[in-house]
């Protein structure tokens, strides 16, 4: 289940990072996604999966803001491509391995940001016993009883 306090939450990090990095700098860049997938995810807990979602749904919200916004710059103010990607598109032949490039790099860094935030706070949570390691054996509560039978509960 999508918890969307985690996801306002790596959003408002991920603008508020952006928007004082442009205004330092004058140039924009992922990493401001990347602390707001790592927050949801974090704030997310649960498991891997669960931070790499919320790092994901991050991720998206955050591109709906930011894609729109580079698109004006470039054409008000002839800005620079956001880094990394401004490096990587000089290596590229085609507009599909540009646009394969960008949507991955806009995504997956996030996927692993999320689930890292989610392995950083089950170290930090003192009833897990502060053990990061990933465990099989951790499953989602069912409902009703022990085999899904709710008239079991």
């Amino acid at each position: 289940m999508t918890r969307w306090r985690s996801v306002a939450a790596g959003f408002a990090l991920a603008a508020c990072s952006e928007a004082l990095v442009f205004a330092a700098t004058g140039r924009v860049t992922l990493v401001g996604g990347l602390a707001g997938s790592a927050l949801a995810g974090y704030l997310a807990g649960g498991r891997p999966e669960d931070g790499a979602w919320h790092g994901l749904l991050t991720a998206m919200a955050w591109g709906i803001v930011l894609i729109p916004g580079l698109v004006a710059l470039s054409v008000v103010t002839d800005a620079p491509l956001p880094f990394p990607i401004e490096f990587l598109l000089p290596l590229l032949d085609s507009a599909g391995e540009a646009t394969a490039v960008i949507l991955l790099s806009a995504s997956l860094p996030n996927v692993a940001a999320g689930a890292l935030g989610t392995l950083t706070r089950r170290q930090d949570d003192p009833s897990a016993g502060g053990d990061a390691t990933v465990r099989l054996s951790d499953e989602r509560p069912r409902q009703g009883g022990t085999d899904g039978d709710p008239e079991e509960a």
